[in-house]
């Protein structure tokens, strides 16, 4: 008996403490609500590896954003925004979707990053940047040229080069991508010079890997 209860006192003190260790609640039964309202189309009963469409974050780790991939972010809105990080799972209210995915002319060294999560935008969009310096999700016939879509990486000083963190220079403006906005939970990101010192942080940008419980779709996430 007393064998008994010295393995209930165990269990119930594991189910107790396995929720709080990663200092997240589960959430039983994830929902995509706002995703669904906008866009019900989904091509795949299974999302495809995360891996391949990670998300891009800032240096101070909020998520950068276009149309459907926050649920800070609209269908028809073609910005690109620095948005509250939010993982699957974390929220009732908010959910994670899929980033960007990166292809790359292996000669000239620009990558371009399209927008998984715009099936229900018109097509395949791009991150690109207009004479202007604004910002926005583009298609590639859109452009005035194709080098408004293109975007080549150069590491930041030692310093700051620990956690994969990158500049992204676009090869029409010889500008780096930058967000803008103080502390908005909702910023733009546009152009602006290169500090390539590292003194704005808003320039340094770095993709990952790891969000689990990310919307592909509505109602279909990966595990």
């Amino acid at each position: 008996m007393e064998r008994y209860y010295s393995c209930l006192s165990i269990c119930l003190l594991l189910v107790l403490v396995t929720p709080t260790a990663h200092g997240v609640t589960p959430v039983p039964h994830l929902k995509s609500v706002r995703l669904c309202n906008q866009c019900s189309k989904c091509d795949s009963s299974k999302c495809p590896p995360s891996e391949s469409y990670p998300h891009m974050t800032a240096f101070d780790d909020t998520l950068i954003a276009g149309a459907l991939q926050s649920d800070y972010v609209d269908l028809h809105d073609k910005g690109v925004y620095s948005v509250p990080d939010v993982k699957g799972g974390q929220s009732t209210k908010y959910n994670a979707y899929f980033g960007w995915k990166s292809t790359s002319g292996s000669a000239s060294g620009y990558h371009r990053f399209s927008n998984y999560m715009d099936k229900c935008s018109g097509g395949q969009t791009y991150l690109t940047v207009d004479k202007h310096g604004k910002v926005s999700l583009r298609s590639l016939k859109s452009l005035e040229t194709l080098a408004e879509a293109d975007w080549k990486s150069y590491n930041p000083p030692k310093k700051l080069n620990h956690r994969e963190f990158r500049f992204w220079v676009s090869r029409s403006t010889g500008k780096c991508l930058t967000v803008f906005g103080g502390n908005k939970k909702k910023r733009n990101v546009g152009v602006a010079d290169c500090k390539f010192n590292g003194s704005n942080r808003g320039q340094l940008f770095a993709f990952r890997f790891h969000y689990h419980q990310a919307f592909c779709c509505c109602g279909v996430h990966n595990e």
